[in-house]
C-alpha cells in the first residue's frame, strides 16, 4: 500500500507525474490475491487515509489559517477526514480481493468496474466529495480529456483502471488468457481514445453564436474580504477592474463568489451602485452576493441588468461541509469557529438556468463544479454556457486552487459547453468546450479580462445517459460475487 500511496503523491498536480496515477493500483493489486483478510482491512484503511491525507493535505494550514482553530487540531481534522474518506478505498479493496478470492484471479480484470462503482459512491455518499481521482489525472492529458464526452470522469477512472489491472494481470498471469487479451486491447483502447481526442481538437470550430463575456479576478486577500472596514476598498477595486469594460460591448460581466462583506439585500447604496456600474458598461452584471434574512442566508449570485432591474437570481445548492455548514453539529461542535465568520447558508433549491441577453447560463458556485450530476441538470435544462463563481483565496499558496480548476475544466468537455469562471483567488479564465483555457487573467494579480464563447445547444452522450451506465459495471461484479462457480467453470476450461 506504500508504494502505491507514493506513486499517487507523485501524480498529484502541479509538480506530480499524472500517469502516475495509473501505476499507484499496481503495486497493492499485485498482492492483493495474497493478502488475509485482517490485513487487508487495516492496511486498506490507513493506505486509504494516507491516499487522501496526500490529496487533502491543503485543508490543514488553511483551517489554521482562517478557522481560529490551533495546528494541532486542523491536523486531527484533516486526519479525521482521511480516515472518513479511507473507509471508500478500504471497500474497494475489499470488494476486489472478494472477487479474486470467490472467482480466481482472472476476476482482477473487474477491478476498474469495482473502482469507479467505489469512487461514484463516494460523489454521492454524505454529501459526496468527489475530489481529484485517477480519472482527473488522465484529464491532464489534452486528448484523453475528450473522452469524458462519453461516459464523464467516471469514464476516464475505468480508462484509468484498466490499464492498472491489465499491468497486473500481465506480472501476475502472463500465460492467462487473461493477460493476453487484456493488456492489448487496454493499450489499443488507449491509443484509440487518444486518437478520437486528437481528432476532436483538431476539428474545425463550429458556427455557434458567440458571446462576449468579461469576468474578474479581483485578488482580495481573504483576511479582508469579510472585513467591513475594506468594504471602501473592495467595491473601488471592483470598480476600477469594470469600468474599463464600458467600450468593450460585453454580453456579461462575471463577479467572483461573495464579492463584497456587504448582504446584498440589506444595503439598497451598494446595489444602487452596482446599477449605475451595469449602466455605465452597458451590460448585465452577475454578482457573487450573499442575500437573504438575519434567520436564513444564501449564498448566491444576482444578474444585474444595465437599465437597473434584478434579471434573477441563483443560490447555491451545495454548500460546503465546514465553510458553510457544520454537519453533526452537536458531536462537532469544536469546528464551529469554521463557519463563525461567514455564518450558517441555507441551501437552494433550483439548478434552473439563468437567462441573460437571449443566453442560457448554468451558474455554479464554489464546489459545486466539483459534482458532475449538477452540471448535468443545469445543461439538461438548456443552459447554453456554464459559469462557475468562485474564492479560491482560502487556499493560496496551495494545490487546492489549481486543482479546483483542473476539475472545473473537465465539466466544459464534459457537456460540450465553454466555461466562465471568475475567481477571486485562484484561476479566472475562459474555458472552450474542449477543456483549453483560451483567455486567462495572471495569477496572484488583481486583473480582468474578457473573451468570446460560443453557446452551444449540443447534447454529448454523458449529457443524455449521465452515471446510468454504471449499472453494467454492477451487473459484471454482482454476477461475479453471487455465481463465483460459473466464473471459476469458464476459467478452468481454458
Amino acid at each position: 500500500m506504500a508504494l502505491g500511496v507514493i506513486c499517487w503523491a507523485l501524480s498529484l498536480p502541479p509538480n506530480g507525474t499524472a500517469i502516475m496515477a495509473v501505476f499507484a493500483f499496481v503495486p497493492p493489486l499485485a498482492v492483493l490475491p495474497e493478502l488475509p483478510l485482517k490485513k487487508l482491512l487495516w492496511q486498506g484503511w490507513l493506505g486509504g487515509a494516507a491516499w487522501e491525507a496526500v490529496t487533502l493535505w491543503w485543508l490543514a494550514p488553511t483551517i489554521v489559517r482562517y478557522g481560529g482553530i490551533g495546528p494541532v487540531v486542523a491536523v486531527l481534522l484533516v486526519a479525521a477526514l482521511s480516515l472518513l474518506l479511507g473507509l471508500y478505498m478500504v471497500g474497494f479493496w475489499w470488494t476486489a480481493w472478494f472477487a479474486v478470492r470467490r472467482a480466481g484471479g482472472g476476476a482482477l480484470v473487474l477491478v476498474p468496474f469495482i473502482w469507479v462503482l467505489w469512487e461514484w459512491l463516494r460523489g454521492w455518499l454524505f454529501g459526496g466529495m468527489p475530489w481529484w481521482g485517477p480519472g482527473y489525472a488522465l484529464s491532464m492529458y489534452p486528448s484523453l480529456l475528450q473522452n469524458a464526452s462519453w461516459l464523464g470522469v467516471l469514464g476516464l477512472s475505468l480508462l484509468a483502471l484498466l490499464l492498472s489491472a491489465a499491468v497486473v494481470l500481465w506480472l501476475r498471469e502472463r500465460s492467462s488468457i487473461e493477460a493476453v487479451v487484456m493488456l492489448p486491447l487496454v493499450l489499443a483502447l488507449f491509443g484509440g481514445a487518444y486518437l478520437w481526442g486528437r481528432h476532436q481538437i483538431e476539428r474545425q470550430g463550429s458556427h455557434d453564436q458567440l458571446f462576449r463575456v468579461g469576468y474578474l479576478q479581483p485578488n482580495i486577500p481573504q483576511d479582508e474580504k469579510w472585513d467591513p472596514t475594506f468594504a471602501g476598498m473592495i467595491e473601488g477595486r471592483f470598480k476600477s477592474l469594470s469600468e474599463p469594460f464600458k467600450s468593450y460591448g460585453l454580453k456579461l460581466l462575471v463577479w467572483p463568489e461573495s464579492c463584497t462583506p456587504l448582504e446584498w439585500d440589506a444595503d439598497p447604496a451598494y446595489r444602487s451602485r452596482v446599477r449605475e456600474l451595469a449602466a455605465l458598461i452597458k451590460a448585465p452584471i452577475l454578482v457573487g452576493s450573499v442575500f437573504g434574512t438575519n434567520e436564513a442566508y444564501q449564498n448566491g449570485a444576482i444578474v444585474v441588468n444595465p437599465d437597473g432591474t434584478e434579471g434573477g437570481r441563483y443560490a447555491k445548492t451545495h454548500l460546503v461541509p465546514f465553510g458553510e455548514y457544520v454537519p453533526l453539529r452537536r458531536f462537532l461542535f469544536f469546528a464551529r469557529p469554521l463557519v463563525e465568520s461567514v455564518g450558517d447558508f441555507t441551501p437552494g433549491k433550483s439548478l434552473k438556468p439563468l437567462e441573460i441577453n437571449g443566453a442560457k447560463v448554468g451558474v455554479t458556485i464554489c464546489f459545486e463544479g466539483i459534482f458532475p450530476r449538477l452540471v448535468r441538470k443545469e445543461v439538461n435544462e438548456g443552459a447554453q454556457l456554464l459559469v462557475n463563481i468562485t474564492n479560491d483565496a482560502w487556499y493560496a499558496g496551495t494545490p487546492g486552487p489549481l486543482e479546483h480548476f483542473l476539475i472545473e475544466r473537465v465539466r466544459a468537455v464534459e457537456f460540450d459547453r465553454c466555461l466562465v469562471r471568475s475567481a477571486n483567488g485562484g484561476v479566472s479564465g475562459l474555458v472552450d468546450n474542449e477543456g483549453r483555457l483560451e483567455m486567462e487573467t495572471t495569477p496572484g494579480e488583481p486583473a480582468s479580462f474578457w473573451g468570446e464563447a460560443r453557446l452551444r445547444n449540443t447534447a454529448t452522450p454523458y449529457a443524455k445517459i449521465g452515471d446510468w451506465w454504471l449499472f453494467l459495471p454492477l451487473i459484471a461484479v454482482c454476477w461475479t460475487l453471487l455465481f463465483p462457480s460459473a466464473a471459476g467453470r469458464l476459467r478452468s476450461k481454458r
